[in-house]
């Protein structure tokens, strides 16, 4: 560290004694140069094809890519969290793509309905719970561009925004839905893509929270359809693999 210190002052040096010495030899001498052999205007370079990324690893215009996925609907309350499913995307040129969402959620209950189930009585099992979405999906490509982990290689990403619409099928009825997010792919290889999805669902739901229906033992069952329902808000965070071809 010490000699590159050393290097570096040492070629300062030397460029201020050039500059020194070619500004006092330039004096000495006057050149009279006509003046219409010096430049009467400037103008800006102008880009007729601006490249916004040189030597791009991954082409994607007009392929397909699939994945799997897993995810944590994260602000529910009530059921299971977690979900799994597929997806299929067109990536109609490097900047949009179309595709089909698939999710099936997990059966069960939260841990935070499991505690209340331990500790009150109250058996969320009775409320309607969600089975499954399928949802089209568009994706924005904001930006594609090159992560250096190792001095041995480099990882593609490529960050968009999402926007999907669709239905989310509760246990006894279909209900129409819309989401919003951002994500981001990491490719490992040219085909070969970790992805990142934080997505916000709005749909119309049942609530799930009935008075005098949820106690354990009580009969009896209240039905699907009785339960009241509202525009339901929930944050979901999903992690996948995907492959292009």
């Amino acid at each position: 560290m010490i000699a590159n210190l050393i290097k570096s002052i040492l070629i300062s040096i030397i460029l201020i004694v050039t500059v020194v010495f070619f500004s006092i030899e330039s004096k000495a001498d006057e050149m009279d140069v006509p003046k219409d052999e010096l430049a009467q205007e400037s103008v800006l370079p102008v880009f007729d094809n601006a490249v916004s990324v040189k030597s791009r690893n991954v082409q994607d215009a007009g392929t397909f890519d699939i994945g799997l996925l897993a995810g944590l609907a994260i602000t529910e309350p009530i059921a299971n969290t977690s979900k799994y499913g597929i997806s299929i995307n067109y990536h109609l040129n490097m900047v949009h793509s179309i595709g089909l969402l698939w999710a099936m959620n997990s059966t069960g209950l939260s841990k935070d309905a499991e505690g209340l189930k331990n500790d009150f009585g109250l058996d969320f099992t009775r409320a309607p719970y969600p089975q499954y979405s399928l949802m089209g999906d568009y994706n924005y490509k904001l930006y594609y561009g090159k992560l250096s982990v190792t001095k041995n290689g480099v990882i593609n990403t490529s960050i968009y925004t999402s926007g999907a619409a669709g239905v989310i099928k509760y246990i006894h009825k279909m209900y129409p839905a819309i989401a919003i997010g951002v994500g981001e792919r990491f490719y490992i290889t040219n085909n070969f893509a970790f992805k990142v999805d934080l997505r916000f669902f709005v749909n119309n739901a049942p609530i799930p929270f009935k008075a005098g229906a949820l106690r354990v033992g009580v009969d009896p069952v209240p039905n699907y359809d009785s339960f009241a329902e509202r525009i339901t808000y929930t944050t979901n965070l999903e992690f996948g693999v995907n492959y292009l071809f």
